[in-house]
């Protein structure tokens, strides 16, 4: 697999996140939304903190995505989107293995972040290999 199709595939995984996030998310990501993927059971406006702190990831995704359409090469755009994969793999696993108590609300849906956690393994041993292992990927040019 080339380091183009992961550039490009990358390219769409966290423009798709950054619209949907930045736009509405609880529209996109909510139990009841679109994509009933239910990340959490409900973000709420801008105003709010989940709202605010969901934006603001959005926001993050839009800016990766637009350093590559500014001129930022395949390689350091793919090793940026390694480095989220590995990196927020951590807090993604916490949230999928977390425990909640009989009277605490349950915010976070488990089955969807252990989802996530596989798919972040899988998007990084695809894009290490696209860089042509742990060593070119962690390169600095």
């Amino acid at each position: 697999m080339s380091l183009e199709l992961y550039a490009k595939a990358m390219t769409a995984y966290f423009g798709m996140y950054g619209v949907t996030m930045t736009t509405n998310p609880d529209l996109f990501w909510s139990e009841k939304g679109i994509m009933m993927m239910p990340y959490v059971k409900a973000v709420g406006a801008a105003t709010t903190l989940p709202g605010f702190f969901a934006r603001m990831t959005g926001l993050g995704f839009i800016i990766m995505v637009l350093g590559k359409h500014f001129g930022a090469s395949d390689k350091t755009f793919s090793q940026q989107c390694v480095a989220f994969h590995v990196l927020s793999t951590k807090w993604f696993y916490g949230l999928a293995t977390m425990t909640v108590g009989r009277r605490q609300p349950v915010m976070f849906t488990p089955w969807v972040w252990k989802l996530q956690v596989l798919v972040n393994i899988m998007l990084t041993v695809w894009g290490v290999q696209s860089l042509g292992g742990v060593k070119s990927a962690i390169k600095k040019d």
